[in-house]
This record gives structure tokens, sequence and C-alpha cells, in this order.
């Protein structure tokens, strides 16, 4: 089938329930979107993610509202750069301007900023250019952006009380050990008591936790690095942590949705945008945030190109639950795929924070029981002695 460019193709093959797997174009511009390496030197500024997050959201809209009504991409580039508050982004906006005005498109502008600008971001600004829908294009990326601005928010709303009673309770339980503990011991030790068994094992306790906290500090320190090293430099070893984040008790199954849900999200925005769903899978593969379910989309994206349709596919990688498999084939079937899967997304966006919150309400307890149980267990250690000597003096 021939086609002005590979969105019109795109469409066309979609009018008629097939996929595109393969197109031949004649311009490098209608060339297929590809995903950009994040570990190449350049890219501009580094910034944190939240607040790059914020920057892009409010970027998105401006162009959004500026190319909807006609001005040009240099003078709306021109006017965020003027107006933006954050100098990190504005250097990244006035390198864009400058791109433009040199003679380049604005995703091969954005392509000199991949720490700013991801590939599915570039990929749904390219499709917008060759569909001549910027205004839409913008405005799904700001959709995009702020949707996953909330979900983060609310993940870290929902764990970070459990996060805080946690440490609070282990500081106390060291303190307890490594201060309290040591100076009745050797108040004890100096009335010559004999000390009951649990005394002595919680003053042995005691004696380590003083002698030697700093190396469980230093052991904490190492792990929490060692496994962000690791992660970066062993292959192995980051697919292993992956794929314990999905294996870990009630945490594991929380992991799992978080990765369903951009998968879902991310593939709805982009074929929503245009983007050919070879293309998309394999951007998604990039956002999905975990090894494992990166490694189910592959099988997803050689499926597809082997012939199969997407249901079928999806079919065939066993980390996709029965709702995933259902709703993509309901959205095959009903010419609405970008639908049914943003109502994936939109149900695991709404089950995770649940989810949380309940673990919150189980951890809570269980956490003061914990700390109810080391108290008396010191109590008791503490005055059995005591009680013992009150008891000989009688």
């Amino acid at each position: 089938m021939s086609a002005a460019d590979e969105l019109s193709l795109e469409r066309a093959l979609k009018a008629a329930e097939l996929w595109l797997t393969e197109a031949q174009v004649a311009q490098p511009a209608a060339a297929a979107v590809t995903p950009i390496p994040q570990n190449r030197p350049g890219g501009g500024p580094k910034m944190p993610s939240g607040r790059k997050r914020r920057a892009l959201i409010e970027f998105c809209t401006m162009m959004s509202y500026q190319t909807k009504v006609g001005v040009p991409m240099v003078q709306a580039i021109g006017a965020i750069a003027s107006h933006c508050d954050d100098p990190a982004f504005r250097e990244v906006v006035r390198g864009l301007k400058q791109e433009l005005e040199s003679g380049h498109q604005l995703y091969e502008a954005m392509a000199k900023y991949h720490r700013t600008f991801s590939s599915e971001f570039i990929g749904i600004v390219r499709a917008g250019e060759l569909s001549a829908d910027m205004p839409g294009a913008f405005l799904e990326l700001k959709r995009y952006l702020s949707w996953l601005d909330k979900l983060v928010s609310e993940v870290k709303q929902a764990t970070l009380y459990p996060a805080i009673v946690i440490t609070v309770v282990c500081l106390f339980v060291v303190f307890l050990f490594a201060f309290v503990v040591p100076t009745f011991a050797n108040l004890l030790t100096k009335l010559n008591t004999p000390l009951p068994l649990v005394t002595q094992m919680v003053f042995g306790v005691g004696d380590v936790a003083k002698k030697y906290w700093w190396m469980a500090v230093v052991g904490l320190l190492v792990t929490i690095f060692g496994a962000r090293l690791g992660r970066r430099w062993s292959p192995a070893f980051a697919r292993w942590l992956d794929q314990m984040k999905l294996q870990l008790p009630l945490f594991g199954p929380m992991n799992h949705m978080l990765s369903l849900s951009r998968f879902a999200n991310n593939l709805a925005i982009m074929y929503r945008a245009g983007i050919p769903v070879l293309n998309a899978l394999e951007l998604c593969r990039e956002l999905v945030a975990n090894i494992i379910v990166a490694e189910a989309v592959v099988k997803v994206q050689e499926a597809v190109e082997g012939g199969n349709t997407l249901s079928e596919a999806v079919q065939q990688a066993a980390i996709f639950p029965p709702l995933v498999l259902r709703m993509v084939s309901v959205g095959e079937a009903s010419g609405n795929l970008d639908g049914t899967l943003q109502e994936v997304a939109d149900y695991y966006n709404q089950i995770v924070p649940e989810r949380a919150k309940k673990l919150l309400t189980f951890l809570e307890p269980a956490l003061m029981l914990f700390l109810i149980f080391i108290v008396l267990i010191v109590a008791l250690a503490v005055y059995l002695p005591i009680l013992s000597l009150v008891g000989n003096i009688r």
C-alpha cells in the first residue's frame, strides 16, 4: 500500500484493521521514530526528575496554546525562554530556539537535549509535525506528564508515612539497645546480682549494639550505594534487582501494577498520536521502569513483527494479567485500542494508591506491636534482677 507519508499509511492500515510492520519512505523526515540512547555524552543540563517534569508540563501547556493560535514556532519557543523561571530549563529552551533558527526541525533540536526530552516525547512531537497537529501533540504530552506527576505524588504520599514510622521505630530500637540497655547492665553488674537468661541475652545484644553500631550504618550505606552502582554497571544484577521488586511480599504486586500502568498509558498516548505500533512498543520498552516487564514488551514487539495481532502477541507474554489481555482484545475488536489501554492505566492508577493505603493500615499496628514487644522484653530484662534482689533482701 502506498501513502503520502508513514503516518497516512498507518492510518489507512488501521482503518483496514491491519498493523504497520514495515514501511519504505523517500524522505528522511518520515523515518521511524527510534529510541534515543540516554547514556551518550552531552544532552544538556541535568535536572531532578520532579522539577523537570513540572517544567515540561508548563512548556507543553504554553506550546499547545501558542501553536493553536498560529504563533510561529521560533517565536513561541522564544517567548517561553524569556518567561522561564528555571535557569537549567531556560538554557534548554534557548538551545531549542538556536537550533530552530539554524534550520532544524523541532524534534531534531529536542534530540540534542535527551536529558530533558525522552524518546517518547520526541516521537510524539515528530508525529505532530508530520500530521500538522502540533497543538494536539503538545496537549497529549501535557496530559501524559500531568498524569505521571500525579501518579508519582500519590505513590509518594501513600508510602511516606510508613517509611517515617519504620525509620523512627528502627532508630528507637537502636537507641534502646546501644545506650539505655548498657546503662542498666553496668548498674546490675555492680550489684553482683545473678542475671536471668533473658537479661543476659538482652544485655548481650546491647553490648554488641554499643560496640558495633557504626558497622550497621556503614553496612547499610555500602548496600545502598553498592546496589546503585551494581545496577548501573551489571545488567545481570540490574535484572535480578528488578525481578526481586516484582516478587517482594506486599510491595511486589504494586510494583508490577505500576509498570503495567506505564506500559498501557504510554502505548495509548503514542498510538493516539499516530506513532506506528512497532515503534511505540520499542519506546514503551524504555518507559516501563522494570527490566522484566521490558523483556515482555520485547517479546510482544517480536510477535507483532512476526505477523501476530497485538492481542495475540500480548497473550504470549506471561507477565500481562487477564485484565490487560481482555482490554487489548476488546480494543482491537472495537477499533478503540487507545481508549481501552487508557482504561487499563486509569484502573491501575486508582488501585495502586488504594493498595498502598491498605498496606499502611496493616503496617501501622504491626509496627506498634513490634515496638511494644521490644520495650516489654527490655523492661522484663531489667526488672527481673531488681525483683530478685528485693526478694533476697527481704
